[in-house]
């Protein structure tokens, strides 16, 4: 019996502040990009697209921001899709199932709950459909 097993963990700094929006069915939805330098080398970075549902999505909107050295965990997700030229695109984000600050509070975060350190959770919402979204542009979707 074959078994699989998907899961990816970053440390990286946010590049920016995270984009929160919510799906139809009025899930929320935040999605954020994190830099992580591959071998420790500094001059080799790459920039992995994270997104987050529901409760976690709730707390990057709350905590999170540009800058921010954080510790994801979670799924690799590919998706395929087809471009306004009619070719086959592939896209490549986390779906994040924990989120953990890495510096210490006073050094990110002033405003945080009292022993706020991230939130998980396992469920991973079903069917998301977002706002305007027509899938007919040739940018990635998230």
């Amino acid at each position: 019996m074959a078994q699989s097993f998907n899961e990816i963990v970053l440390i990286g700094r946010l590049t920016k502040d995270p984009e929160v929006k919510f799906a139809t069915t009025g899930t929320q939805i935040a999605t954020f990009t994190v830099a992580v330098n591959r071998d420790g080398k500094t001059d080799a970075t790459d920039f992995i697209p994270v997104v987050a549902f529901a409760k976690r999505a709730e707390f990057v909107g709350n905590y999170l921001t540009k800058g921010m050295l954080v510790l994801v965990s979670g799924a690799l997700n590919i998706d395929k899709y087809k471009a306004r030229d009619e070719t086959m695109r592939t896209s490549a984000k986390v779906v994040a199932r924990d989120i953990r600050f890495m510096e210490a509070k006073n050094k990110t975060l002033e405003s945080s709950p009292e022993g706020e350190q991230g939130y998980s959770q396992r469920e991973t919402p079903e069917d998301i459909t977002f706002f305007g979204s027509d899938n007919s542009s040739d940018e990635i979707p998230f």
